[in-house]
C-alpha cells in the first residue's frame, strides 16, 4: 500500500530521531543475518594468519564484507597485492551504483554528513532503505539506522569469530572450507532485485567456472567479477529496475 502523501511531505528531506529509531528496528533482522556470517569471517581471518588488531582495522577502515571475503580467499604469503587490490576494486565498483541511487535522498546535505554515512553503506542496509524509499519513506534518519545496523551486527560478530577460531583446527572438519561460498550465496540472496540480475549473475558464474577450469590460481575471481560488471553495464537499464522496485513496494 502506498504511503500517506501527508506523511511523505512531512518527512521529505528530514533527519529525525524517530526516523533513526524506525531504521534501527527495521534493521534488526539485517544485523542478525550479517552477524551469522561475520562470525565465520572472523574464524577464517584467524585461519589465514591475521592478528586481532589487523582484523579490526580491516573491518573499520575498509568495511566491505564481500571484498574482504574475496581478499581472504586470495591471502597467501607473499601477498598477491595486485590480485587483491584489483579484485577488491572490481567487487566494490557496484558501490558506485548504490551511492548514485542514494543521491535523491541525500543531495541536500553537506559532504561532512553524507560521506561518513557512505562509509558504512552495505548491500543489506541499502536494500532495506531503498525498499522503504520506493514506498514513500523520506526521513534520512531511517537510512542512517538501516545502514548502521550492518556494522552493529557485523563487527562484534567478527571479533567473536576470531576469538573462537583458536578452538578450531582444520576448517574443513566442520565445513568451514565451504564458508566463502556460503557467505557469497547469502549476499546474493540479500541483494537480489529481480529478473534483471539473472543475466549478469549467470554470466559471471559461468566465466568464473570456466576460468577455474582452465587458468591457475585464483584468476577466476577477477574474471568472474569483470564479466559480471561488463554484462550488467550492457544489459541493465537502471530506470527499469527502479520502476520494478516501485511496483513491488506498492503491492
Amino acid at each position: 500500500m502506498a504511503e500517506n502523501p501527508a506523511r511523505m511531505t512531512a518527512t521529505r528531506h528530514s533527519w529525525t530521531l524517530a526516523g533513526l529509531k524506525r531504521g534501527l528496528i527495521a534493521g534488526i533482522p539485517v544485523a542478525v543475518s550479517v552477524g551469522a556470517y561475520g562470525v565465520v569471517f572472523g574464524v577464517l581471518a584467524r585461519q589465514v594468519g591475521l592478528t586481532l588488531l589487523e582484523v579490526i582495522l580491516m573491518n573499520v577502515l575498509v568495511f566491505a564484507g564481500a571484498a574482504q571475503t574475496a581478499a581472504l580467499d586470495l591471502w597467501s604469503y607473499p601477498l598477491p597485492i595486485v590480485a587483491i587490490v584489483t579484485t577488491t576494486l572490481l567487487i566494490n565498483m557496484r558501490l558506485l551504483l548504490l551511492g548514485a541511487a542514494l543521491r535523491p535522498w541525500l543531495d541536500r546535505y553537506p559532504g561532512r554528513k553524507v560521506y561518513p554515512l557512505l562509509h558504512i553503506m552495505a548491500d543489506e542496509g541499502w536494500a532495506l532503505a531503498m525498499n522503504r524509499y520506493v514506498r514513500g519513506e523520506r526521513d534520512v534518519g531511517f537510512l542512517v539506522g538501516a545502514l548502521a545496523m550492518v556494522p552493529i551486527g557485523w563487527l562484534p560478530a567478527v571479533v567473536v569469530g576470531f576469538l573462537i577460531g583458536s578452538q578450531i583446527g582444520d576448517p574443513a572438519a566442520i565445513g568451514l572450507d565451504f564458508a566463502f561460498a556460503s557467505i557469497f550465496a547469502a549476499m546474493l540472496v540479500g541483494s537480489w532485485r529481480g529478473r534483471f540480475d539473472l543475466v549478469p549473475w549467470t554470466s559471471a558464474g559461468l566465466a568464473a567456472w570456466a576460468a577455474s577450469e582452465w587458468l591457475p590460481g585464483t584468476w577466476y575471481i577477477m574474471i568472474g567479477a569483470v564479466t559480471g560488471c561488463v554484462v550488467a553495464a550492457l544489459t541493465i537499464d537502471p530506470a527499469r529496475v527502479m520502476a520494478a522496485g516501485t511496483t513491488e513496494g506498492e503491492g
